[in-house]
């Protein structure tokens, strides 16, 4: 049977799981590279019950297995093998101080590809946050991104770093992979120029954000993503990621989708997690919108009716369900 678990790479893991995927309950395996050495091994520690699912690789992801230099700086979190402009407005006063450089570190890479290859992987989703270094990792990557069904990365709508892409070169090598751009993560909130900003509004200056990839729907339906034929995998992989990516309503459509235009049924995963994740989260996503004006719980009766082929629970039923209200 086609691999269940959900293979997520995710270059520059200092902290660990990123927030985006911390509500995922599906079967799992989570790979963390951090080169920085002391969180390393405090991400050992910290997974260290989960290490059937979170792997942690002390190298750093790149475009060749070769090897870097990284700056580690006073704030550990923005080091990074590349010099920021100095020159960019307001990076000032305690920011500034936060770039000292503390200590050089040499360190082994791959690229995702060498990686994939060597552990017989097929990965569906990465995350790229690297101070700098993701585009280089997305050329490392040229064949997994033809397996790939969602990108997210950090990127720079200013030349925050000397000699390194923008946004706009991402997003154009992204465009040309197959993937369009499903949002981004930005609230409004720029960075700060001065106190005089309603707090309430928009203010500041975007530099940077994660932006949000996924693949193009046709390509997903086309995939032959295992020899059994098993299409329901990456589809509902897919709508898990769309689900915690600020995505429902692509989540909803491309499970409908692949319900009525294409006769899938997930009735075969019924036993996994990962079913089990997406049929607890539309439940909740679909209890969220009643309180909504213009919602209609019929028409939301009839979407997930359609979807997983048994009514959804609502009012006391779902409010008693202990799947659905654990605690």
């Amino acid at each position: 049977m086609t691999n269940i678990h959900t293979i997520v790479i995710d270059a520059g893991g200092r902290y660990g799981l990123h927030p985006s995927w911390k509500p995922f309950s599906g079967e799992l395996k989570y790979f963390l590279f951090e080169p920085d050495l002391q969180e390393a091994e405090r991400l050992k520690t910290k997974y260290a019950d989960r290490s059937d699912e979170i792997i942690v690789d002390q190298r750093a992801l790149s475009d060749s297995d070769a090897g870097i230099t990284i700056n580690i700086l006073k704030n550990r979190a923005m080091s990074t093998s590349y010099a920021r402009d100095p020159k960019l407005e307001f990076f000032s006063g305690e920011r500034k101080e936060q770039v000292e450089v503390v200590e050089k570190l040499e360190v082994d890479t791959i690229t995702i590809d060498s990686y994939c290859h060597d552990n017989q992987l097929k990965a569906d989703f990465l995350k790229l946050d690297v101070e700098g270094n993701e585009y280089k990792i997305l050329q490392g990557s040229s064949f997994q991104l033809n397996n790939l069904l969602g990108v997210r990365c950090e990127v720079n709508f200013d030349r925050i770093f000397e000699g390194m892409p923008t946004f706009a070169e991402i997003h154009d090598f992204m465009l040309n992979k197959n993937f369009f751009l499903l949002n981004l993560d930005y609230n409004g909130r720029g960075f700060l120029c001065n106190e005089f900003a309603d707090a309430n509004g928009r203010y500041g200056i975007i530099q940077d954000c994660d932006a949000v990839w996924v693949r193009r729907l046709k390509d997903v339906f086309d995939s032959n993503d295992s020899e059994d034929g098993m299409q329901q995998v990456p589809i509902l992989k897919y709508a898990a990621f769309c689900m915690n990516n600020n995505a429902p309503d692509l989540a909803v459509h491309i499970l409908l989708e692949a319900r009525q235009e294409l006769t899938i049924s997930y009735e075969p995963l019924k036993n996994t997690k990962l079913y089990s994740f997406l049929f607890v989260a539309l439940h909740k996503h679909f209890y969220t919108l009643k309180w909504q004006p213009g919602q209609s719980l019929r028409k939301h009766q009839e979407a997930f009716q359609a979807i997983f082929d048994e009514p959804m629970m609502e009012l006391n039923d779902y409010n008693q369900s202990i799947e659905l209200n654990p605690d």
